[in-house]
């Protein structure tokens, strides 16, 4: 294609070089302002006129009335640059219009040389960007603004915190609060009615704080209230009316509603960092969750060095398994009449590599939270089995022997533990009946529906199921009668308090005589003296368990037990 030189361009739209260089200007939607070196106006376009209101007449010859006083430093800021040659400067400033207005423009200078190559004035150019800058403020008002009550959400809470650390506030407080057991609510007035006790709480919650104060919802039924400026001595006074506020009844779907209330207190440096600072406060509320539901804890150094080596803890017990740091150790369960060993519990403990063997006490509850008990469960069954096969196998005195394992809710809830209590009957090979699957009664009140219903799967498969703990739960006599139990195992508390508490007396011989009138075979835990075998023994119960005859040990050590066909409760006691 033929090159045509710019001057017969020019000349082709009958225009000089001069006159279209003018055209151009005049005509561009873009505004234009040209300046001398000492920042007088002798260029401003129409588009300028329009965009800032002053005509071109009003502002020549004077500097820019668009840059009030506020503005005044960056204008001669830009200037500067402009004049000692630096380029192109790009930046978003705002300008004010001649009605008053504040306009955020998008401005660009770039220095005019004549024709010595001597910087001679500036020009710029003025992109009006206040629509977009209201679009982007309200998408970042929506993104830290919570959709159902219109507080702000977890990510506009840290961008507060964020901005009190820009200002170096000395002390700040921040209060988590969740509403205990809220999906009862959900469950049982339906989801609008949950929803307005939501935003009715968090109104309530934002019309009592102090001036100052800022209220998040951080999820669900978890809010936050940050305090700024609070003295230690009225931390503690000012969120126990808090709590006694917001914990006062709702009117929801046409009903009162005294929703309980937990919270969480952390007292920062303004100056930490706004995650540490959320972090903080949702560890105290973690604390009161296990301890003081329906109060508040104040987070202290201690606290949180025990939440955070949970947390290791925790995270390690993922993969116990598959590092092969679990063991499992026995206690046996023996006839009550002749000593001999009928049984044994199977009782999981954690061969921690910092630690030293850990109890359940101190992991169940941790594998629990954080999903791996399924997995430990897992594990414990197949090696249960296993164990009792081996034994049964090579020991004449173990052929009738059967092993006792613990089932959590949490495994119940699990949609695999039927499968995997059939796979590690079948992998070892041991009769159904030689497994007995004990639960809790708490765990049985927990979700009677879905424990009816796992129970009697299990119970189909051939296995015994015994109710631990008898005697403690709510509920003792309904889930005799409504679950498929064949033991009972009375629990240590009442076993403890034989001949010191007569009532205690009475309570095992009717638990006894009840058992045995619905067909029930009774084991007695926790026995560790003469007298309190010799009552229960007295009484007819079948089989004891307790100091007195082992206490849980490695496999290992069960042999002599097995060996000597009995256990006598001297040579333990």
């Amino acid at each position: 294609m033929r090159q045509v030189p710019p001057a017969q361009e020019v000349e082709a739209l009958g225009l000089s070089e001069q006159e279209l260089l003018r055209a151009t200007v005049w005509s561009s939607p873009i505004a234009y302002a040209v300046s001398d070196s000492a920042g007088r106006i002798l260029l401003w376009n129409p588009a300028a006129e329009r965009m800032f209101g002053w005509k071109a007449a009003e502002v020549l010859g004077g500097r820019p009335p668009i840059a009030d006083q506020e503005a005044a430093v960056s204008f001669e800021t830009l200037l500067e640059q402009a004049m000692a040659g630096h380029g192109v400067v790009e930046v978003e400033v705002q300008r004010r219009h001649r009605d008053g207005r504040v306009l955020d423009v998008e401005l660009s200078t770039v220095p005019l040389r004549d024709t010595g190559g001597e910087v001679a004035g500036v020009l710029a150019t003025f992109n009006d960007i206040t629509r977009r800058k209201v679009a982007e403020a309200e998408l970042v008002r929506n993104a830290n603004q919570d959709d159902l009550t219109g507080i702000l959400n977890r990510r506009g809470l840290l961008e507060q915190l964020r901005q009190t650390r820009a200002r170096r506030k000395r002390q700040v407080a921040v209060i988590a609060l969740d509403i205990d057991h809220f999906k009862n609510i959900n469950d049982t007035f339906g989801r609008p009615a949950g929803d307005q006790l939501l935003d009715a709480f968090a109104r309530r919650l934002s019309g009592y704080v102090r001036p100052g104060d800022i209220v998040a919802r951080l999820e669900g039924a978890a809010f936050a209230v940050l305090m700024l400026g609070v003295s230690p001595d009225d931390l503690e006074p000012v969120v126990s009316r808090l709590f006694t506020v917001v914990g006062e009844r709702y009117a929801v779907a046409g009903r009162e509603v005294s929703p309980r209330v937990t919270g969480g207190v952390a007292v920062c440096s303004g100056s930490d960092d706004p995650t540490e600072v959320l972090r903080r406060a949702e560890v105290a509320l973690y604390h009161a969750k296990r301890v003081n539901r329906g109060g508040f804890q104040v987070l202290d150094d201690q606290l949180d060095r025990a939440f955070l080596e949970r947390a290791e803890l925790s995270g390690r017990l993922l993969d116990a398994v598959e590092r092969n740091e679990l063991r499992l150790h026995f206690q046996p369960i023996i006839v009550a009449t002749s000593g001999e060993v009928a049984g044994i519990e199977a009782l999981v403990r954690w061969q921690h590599p910092e630690r030293g063997l850990l109890g359940p006490d101190q992991f169940i509850g941790l594998a629990e939270e954080s999903g791996s008990i399924s997995t430990i469960g897992r594990w414990v069954l197949r090696e249960a089995c296993a164990t009792l096969k081996r034994w049964i196998e090579t020991e004449p005195s173990a052929k009738a022997l059967v092993v006792s394992v613990n089932l959590s809710m949490a495994e119940l809830e699990d949609p695999d533990l039927v499968g995997d209590v059939e796979q590690a009957l079948h992998k070892s090979g041991l009769a159904p009946e030689r497994l007995h699957l004990e639960v809790t009664e708490s765990v049985l009140s927990t979700d009677p529906e879905l424990a009816a219903r796992v129970l009697n799967q299990l119970h189909d498969l051939g296995v015994w199921l015994a109710i631990d703990d008898f005697g403690t739960g709510n509920s003792s006599l309904t889930a005799l009668q409504r679950f498929p139990f064949q033991v009972l195992k009375i629990d240590r508390s009442f076993v403890n308090a034989i001949g010191v508490r007569s009532k205690d007396d009475t309570i095992v011989t009717a638990t006894l005589a009840l058992a045995h009138g619905l067909g029930l075979s009774v084991v007695a835990e926790g026995v560790e003296t003469h007298e309190q075998a010799d009552f229960l023994r007295s009484g007819g119960c079948e089989e004891l368990q307790g100091y007195l005859f082992g206490r849980p040990a490695p496999a290992s050590l069960m042999a002599p037990l097995l060996d000597g066909g009995g256990v006598k409760p001297k040579q333990v006691a």
